[in-house]
């Protein structure tokens, strides 16, 4: 798993994850949700985890390019910021775009709790870990291209 997180370019799972939520927020029905029995709020737990996705990918992505060094606090803020503006744009995006989906603030304040538990998690539990165990495999990885 490291390698293949390694091998993948920087940016690629911001950006795939960033075109997913793109497509599901504007397609009309993407998984035919309307049509199996839910419980009340599926849609604000399906917010909270597309965002959390969301700010996860970038840091993370953010996180892999600045190996081994220290991600920086801002930058960290800044990645968060910029998934809570796609959560909002997703939002506008269905006032304005279509004609079957509509703007709930609540569904942006779900987005908020995903952005705000990626960040929270990541910068406070994971990245140590994240950094400690790909760190050792970048520095095997690049010792092996020397050779």
């Amino acid at each position: 798993m490291k390698r293949l997180l390694l091998a993948l370019p920087t940016g690629l799972m911001s950006v795939t994850v960033t075109a997913l939520i793109v497509y599901l927020s504007l397609a009309s029905d993407p998984f035919d949700v309307r049509e199996l029995p839910v419980f009340p709020g599926f849609d604000k737990l399906c917010h909270v985890i597309m965002y959390f996705a969301c700010a996860g990918a970038y840091i993370l992505d953010y996180a892999k390019h600045k190996l081994p060094h220290h991600t920086r606090l801002s930058v960290e803020l800044a990645l968060s910021a910029t998934a809570a503006l796609v959560g909002l744009l997703m939002e506008v995006a269905q006032l304005t775009l279509t004609s079957d989906r509509s703007y709930d603030i609540l569904d942006w304040a779900a987005d908020l709790a995903g952005v705000a538990a990626a960040f929270l998690l990541l910068h406070f539990v994971l990245l140590h870990f994240f950094r400690k165990s790909f760190y050792h495999a970048s520095v095997h990885r690049r010792h092996h291209r020397r050779s």
